[in-house]
């Protein structure tokens, strides 16, 4: 039976709530069965509230469950997406650990984009939009306790797992690169932790682009000239502790440093 404006709403609050409070709560499909057309209606609910002008606070796009495996764990078919907010977009200064649940950290590989884009849309006509391809650290958050995620309704509704974002220095022209051997290491504290290529992102990082840029469509939504995209998570996430230092680097898009707090 399908949720009412009143269910919806009140899970968004929940989910508010946990975000508002950073004290983590049940996953929402431990007591009521969410479709993904509902679980977006309340991301998109809880992202209005947390940002002050909603939507036009938008910088960007994220994608999640980027490869065959994780939609298989959870059960989907597709990759996941959510909103940038700008005030997530961290400007060279630590990861404050307390001031987040549970963060964990993983490198993406960006595209900034020079037009905007309709649908229909394809792999070849993101690499021509694209203005320049970056690189990103997210830390991912989830408001669920122990970083439970029984089902991609839960991670879709919890803002497809946002926490903050940060976008490095190095901006290279996409006709530059092979994206699909685009690799990447992540080390904490000198020693690497986690490895990942572009490949690994259903074959070419721009093709779960291309793919948002249609989906979008199915929410009355497009991607923008100047936008970010975020292609998905290259390595495993990893656990962030105070102290450690975290080096994130690209085989051409340079290194980048953050440290946790």
């Amino acid at each position: 039976m399908p949720l009412s404006q009143d269910e919806i709403d009140s899970l968004a609050t929940r989910l508010y709530d946990a975000y508002d409070e950073k004290e983590p709560i049940p996953p929402l499909s431990d007591d009521t069965e969410i479709t993904t057309e509902e679980a977006y209606q309340i991301q998109f609910e809880v992202f209005d509230r947390l940002s002050a002008g909603g939507r036009e606070e938008v910088v960007g796009h994220k994608l999640g469950l980027v490869s065959e495996a994780k939609q298989e764990q959870l059960g989907i078919p597709e990759p996941i997406f959510g909103y940038v907010a700008h005030e997530t977009v961290l400007e060279n200064e630590p990861v404050v650990v307390d001031e987040m649940i549970s963060p964990r950290i993983e490198a993406e590989i960006g595209f900034v984009l020079d037009e905007d884009l309709e649908p229909p849309v394809s792999t070849m006509d993101i690499l021509a939009a694209t203005r320049a391809v970056v690189p990103v650290v997210e830390i991912l958050e989830s408001r669920f306790q122990g970083w439970s995620i029984p089902s991609a309704q839960d991670v879709i509704a919890d803002l497809t797992s946002a926490g903050k974002v940060i976008v490095g220095e190095q901006h290279r022209d996409v006709t530059d690169l092979d994206l699909k051997m685009e690799g990447v290491a992540v080390s904490v504290n000198g020693e690497v932790e986690a490895t990942g290529l572009g490949a690994d992102i259903m074959g070419n990082p721009a093709r779960p682009v291309a793919w948002l840029a249609d989906r979008l469509d199915d929410v009355d939504d497009h991607l923008r000239e100047g936008e970010l995209v975020m292609s998905g998570g290259i390595t495993a996430a990893i656990d962030m502790e105070p102290g450690d230092l975290y080096s994130i680097e690209f085989t051409n898009l340079g290194t980048m440093e953050v440290r946790a707090e």
